[in-house]
């Protein structure tokens, strides 16, 4: 299933043979590429004229239903397996290819919102289907203003997968539109700047606060006329010009900080443990998990390596709580699973405010939080979107945790079964191939 390597369930054995004594993890850790580049770089190299050599691609299944998508849709996929790169001769903007069959995007969030709104501002009609998780989450906040666009969708009544998409060139040309996102969401705005590439003018787009920008600054590397400016009420407006083709350009994939996130908090709540994880991609926002652990007490040190990357040291801490106010969740809206893990094994009181969006990721992660670690003896009170954990030094466990297909959700119980005092059972383990593949096998080479 993975992109150099068969896929294998060795990898997904639990952390349940971990002695619940007398251990520490200690070494440096390598995971894997970042998710959101890794699947950004194959869909604008299919979007380019001419090759686009990927590096350090995400070895993953979200990663892997993305490329396979995009050959569906007229690239060429050249992949070199001693080297581990992807070359991608793409097809050029709006001349997508109509595949004869829908395309399956397997647990793909990213992927499948991306190419929708690539294929919104195209010449083709394609149908997406993906698995139970990804079939039950809602598509309509990219629906509405793809559809102003100029594209067409036939869809159920409750707008979620499968979906088809006829592109708004198939009968006319992409309108640019101006819209107001009521969230601050990375997958909305990139949707509709996707589709904004094919438009006769400029398109804007406002969100709430800031979100994750890599559609922007992969795309100017492109060639795109694309703008973002952050108004006075902190509103993220960002305008994108139509153009006529994008340049290629190669993508180097750094090491995913959200992956780094877990390697990080289990070695704070491990007594004795000191690792060291290399080749992070530096960007502030991504790294703000980071320095909210350290304000919690975490002893974390960011060394910048290069222009773009950075290697992160952590070792055992006493961790206290904090308050984290709406304004702050945005960039922190995939680390929360791990994030309220560190916070149970706190000390304090951890209020967490405007966690509404993560109901709609790959579970309703707010729930799967709340429930989880309650059932480990973990006080939780939870009022609309806030959410309050607080902290203790001796988390029971001894539960189990369905995981449903959610890596995040996955990744954190295992962390918190290192911790507590009996092993918490995961179910959906194989959910963590879509990100982390190899996330046991890393924190059994730390092992002491």
């Amino acid at each position: 299933m993975y992109i150099f390597k068969k896929n294998s369930l060795r990898h997904f054995n639990a952390l349940n043979n971990f002695k619940k004594k007398n251990f520490s993890l200690l070494g440096n850790a390598e995971v894997p590429g970042d998710k959101s580049i890794s699947q950004r770089a194959l869909i604008i190299g299919l979007a380019s004229i001419g090759q686009t050599v990927i590096k350090g691609i995400l070895d993953s299944e979200d990663v892997y239903y993305t490329l396979k998508a995009v050959e569906a849709l007229g690239a060429k996929v050249d992949i070199n397996k001693n080297k581990k790169t992807l070359t991608v001769k793409g097809v050029g903007l709006g001349n997508l290819k109509s595949p004869k069959k829908p395309i399956y995007m397997g647990n793909s969030g990213t992927g499948t919102r991306l190419l929708i709104g690539l294929v919104a501002g195209s010449n083709a009609t394609v149908t997406f289907y993906g698995d139970e998780s990804l079939s039950n989450r809602p598509m309509d906040r990219i629906i509405n203003p793809l559809k102003k666009m100029g594209a067409i969708f036939i869809f159920s009544e409750e707008k979620k997968l499968p979906i088809t998409v006829i592109g708004a060139r198939k009968k006319g040309f992409t309108m640019p539109i101006r819209y107001k996102s009521p969230v601050s969401s990375a997958q909305i705005k990139s949707a509709i700047i996707l589709a904004g590439l094919t438009a006769k003018g400029t398109t804007q787009i406002e969100e709430p606060f800031k979100s994750r920008n890599y559609t922007e600054v992969m795309l100017k590397k492109c060639g795109v006329h694309i703008n973002s400016k952050i108004s006075k009420k902190h509103i993220n407006i960002i305008t994108v010009s139509g153009t006529s083709y994008l340049k290629n350009c190669n993508f180097n994939v750094p090491s995913d900080p959200s992956s780094a996130l877990f390697i990080v908090v289990a070695c704070l709540i491990t007594r004795g443990s000191k690792v060291k994880v290399k080749n992070i991609l530096y960007d502030s926002m991504r790294l703000k998990v980071f320095k909210i652990l350290k304000k919690m007490g975490g002893i974390i040190n960011i060394n910048k390596t290069s222009v773009d990357t950075c290697e992160i040291i952590a070792e055992h801490s006493i961790l206290k709580n904090i308050t984290l106010n709406k304004s702050d969740t945005t960039p922190l809206i995939d680390e929360f699973p791990a994030l309220s893990i560190a916070a149970a094994c706190g000390k304090g009181k951890m209020i967490m405010k405007g966690l509404g969006e993560l109901r709609y990721k790959e579970s309703d992660r707010f729930k799967s939080i709340s429930e989880g670690l309650r059932n480990a003896g973990v006080q939780v009170n939870t009022i609309e979107d806030d959410m309050e954990i607080i902290g203790t030094r001796k988390v029971l466990g001894g539960n189990t945790v369905v995981a449903q297909n959610d890596h995040r959700i996955a990744m954190s119980f295992n962390l918190l079964s290192l911790f507590s005092e009996k092993p918490i059972k995961v179910i959906g383990n194989e959910s963590i191939s879509s990100s982390f593949p190899r996330f046991f096998s890393t924190l059994k080479s730390l092992k002491k």
